[in-house]
């Protein structure tokens, strides 16, 4: 499996079936085409994902089986190069995609000097072997890969997930310390708010399920923004949806958080035409 000559990336991300016809969109040769030629992953959407993986860090089990081990998550924390740490951070969504979409998994096989020095590519080939995401940890983003094909137990990678963050029942404080917190806030328009509230007339603007009845006699809902004003979202009324509390959670930790987004902004324009 190991590499015998040093193609270009283009020619291999080809190959396992991604579309590089933009990568002609440059001054230059498509192969050196520096918005791709650099990247870790490739994703082909409901096709396949492509990622890059060094020859020397895979270990050979029992049978053949080739697996690499990686949290390209938390090296992306580690990384101070922002262009490496937003690659190692596309390689993590690579595989989150993967796995929620079900994508076929193609590996480039590469040799050449380690991660941490320049990463200079002497040779490299892609796997005619399809691989497996036989573990992936959606919380911390430990992964498992694994040479050879075979059905993903999404199940129990959720099941494996949950029992990892079993622990010992924690004794706790009974008097827990206290510690002032200085930080910054966004100002919010309560009146965006309150015209938000009005227009969901106590329903749930995504669900339209009613919310439960508040003391006061008001049906309860919560407001969000669906671009966060964090990422440049604005506060005003087409950026902000009232939701029943499942769905305010769901849009903030759910693992389907990106796409509720996307029905959010639909949702609001198909309220707006009414």
């Amino acid at each position: 499996m190991e590499p015998k000559d040093k193609p270009n990336v283009i020619e291999l991300v080809k190959s396992a079936g991604v579309d590089v016809s933009d990568w002609a969109n440059c001054n230059t040769y498509a192969s050196r085409n520096p918005k791709y030629c650099y990247e870790w992953a490739f994703v082909e959407p409901n096709k396949v994902v492509v990622l890059n993986l060094w020859h020397h860090c895979m270990e050979e089990k029992i049978g053949g089986v080739i697996m690499r081990n990686i949290n390209m998550r938390e090296d992306a924390e580690n990384i101070d190069e922002p262009s490496r740490a937003h690659r190692a951070r596309m390689f993590d969504d690579a595989i989150k995609t993967a796995l929620k979409d079900k994508l076929q998994v193609r590996v480039i096989v590469q040799v050449g000097k380690p991660p941490g020095t320049n990463d200079t590519v002497a040779k490299r080939s892609l796997d005619p072997v399809a691989w497996t995401i036989t573990n992936y940890n959606w919380k911390t983003g430990q992964c498992s890969l694994t040479r050879g094909v075979r059905e993903i137990n999404r199940s129990r990678i959720e099941q494996e997930n949950a029992l990892n963050d079993l622990v010992d029942v924690p004794e706790g404080n009974n008097f827990p310390d206290r510690a002032k917190v200085v930080g910054q806030i966004i100002k919010r328009d309560n009146k965006v708010r309150a015209y938000v509230l009005k227009r969901a007339k106590g329903k749930c603007e995504y669900c339209s399920v009613e919310g439960f009845v508040t003391a006061n006699g008001r049906f309860y809902v919560e407001t969000h923004h669906i671009i966060a004003l964090c990422d440049s979202g604005h506060d005003t009324v087409d950026n902000v949806i009232a939701l029943c509390p499942q769905h305010h959670r769901q849009a903030h930790y759910g693992k389907d958080a990106e796409s509720l987004e996307v029905q959010f902004v639909a949702r609001l324009k198909d309220l707006n035409r009414r």
